[in-house]
């Protein structure tokens, strides 16, 4: 009886922690925009995923190899705060080079050797623009990974086209399943969209879930940036382009500076896609903040899911009032001390 109780007790608190991840991304470009590895609040966070690695015939390579004291700095900084740290392969634009480490046990040898030196605790296989037709080889690849002894992840993007890809696969080792939320809204279209369009996001989750992925490995990115679009005047107005920001790309952090000035900027949350709106006269920016962030981490929280990652973590708000770290971790981590910490 009592090894049972136990069983049930042990049981009880993998699933709550399965269900309470809170995951952010660093990116090598994050040195750019001045944000450093110490910058991290890693006593709010369960894992930091660093990127990319790109895979070729020599193993694994920096995506950019002057970011490297960065990574290092991180590894190290991630280890003294006991949170996992986790090194994301592939991405957009690395498709053709994921696909020729397929079925060829060069990548586990790679991760391997990767991992002795550097100490890192696990990778993700990140599929970038995956296709249905390759998905099964990339969970394939995350399956030899796995039998080779390495904590593996994988993510792909949120898409329905995909989900029938994942049926009957065999997900048991594999740590977590993220779907990438961001995006959405491109210049390329004609009218404008959420950047992440969390009710949609909520129901594909649901989908993957359907389809046999455990709920406990299914893991949301959100972008923690907007999107900007030149003289255009809400969703599903058209548009002159991209609009301020870096190729129309703004921070989270960066989005409320303009707001300061609330006279030039309405802010609307749109129900139906539970996503955030700002029009001014020369833009509108399509983005997540603190409404939509509570909405898919309470969906994560009831549903069981594995938790929530943000991407990319230089984005975020440092003051925990508007932050959108902290709004995630109220949610799935309510026992955390979020307040901020006063200057001695």
């Amino acid at each position: 009886m009592k090894k049972n109780l136990l069983f049930f007790i042990l049981l009880c608190a993998t699933t709550l922690f399965a269900q309470n991840r809170v995951i952010v991304y660093f990116p090598h470009w994050a040195q750019y925009s001045q944000f450093k590895p110490s910058d991290v609040r890693f006593n709010l966070v369960t894992e930091i995923r660093y990127g990319y690695l790109t895979p070729d015939g020599s193993g694994l390579l920096f995506a950019d190899e002057s970011d490297k004291d960065n990574f290092l700095a991180l590894v190290k900084l991630a280890k003294a705060a006991k949170v996992k740290i986790t090194v994301a392969i592939g991405g957009i634009g690395v498709e053709e080079a994921m696909n020729q480490v397929y079925g060829s046990k060069k990548l586990a040898e790679a991760a391997k050797k990767f991992q002795e030196e550097y100490g890192v605790d696990g990778f993700e296989l990140d599929g970038g623009a995956i296709s249905a037709e390759n998905l099964p080889k990339l969970l394939q690849e995350a399956a030899d990974l796995a039998n080779a002894g390495i904590s593996v992840s994988v993510a792909v993007p949120g898409l329905e086209s995909l989900v029938s890809a994942v049926s009957g696969a065999d997900l048991s080792k594999i740590e977590n399943f993220s779907l990438w939320f961001t995006d959405e809204a491109s210049a390329s279209d004609s009218e404008v969209k959420p950047n992440s369009n969390t009710s949609a996001s909520i129901k594909i989750l649901a989908a993957f879930a359907n389809a046999g992925v455990p709920k406990n490995k299914l893991v949301p990115i959100l972008p923690f940036y907007g999107r900007t679009f030149y003289h255009a005047k809400g969703l599903g107005s058209s548009h002159e382009g991209t609009g301020s920001g870096n190729d129309g790309v703004l921070p989270y952090k960066d989005i409320l500076d303009k707001f300061k000035d609330t006279v030039t900027y309405k802010v609307v949350f749109d129900e139906s896609s539970k996503s955030e709106v700002a029009v001014s006269g020369s833009e509108t920016i399509v983005f997540n903040g603190i409404p939509s962030v509570e909405a898919i981490s309470k969906a994560v929280k009831e549903n069981g899911y594995g938790g929530i990652a943000a991407f990319d973590i230089s984005g975020d708000h440092k003051e925990p009032i508007v932050s959108l770290l902290v709004t995630v971790g109220k949610i799935l981590r309510p026992e955390i001390d979020y307040k901020a910490k006063k200057k001695r």
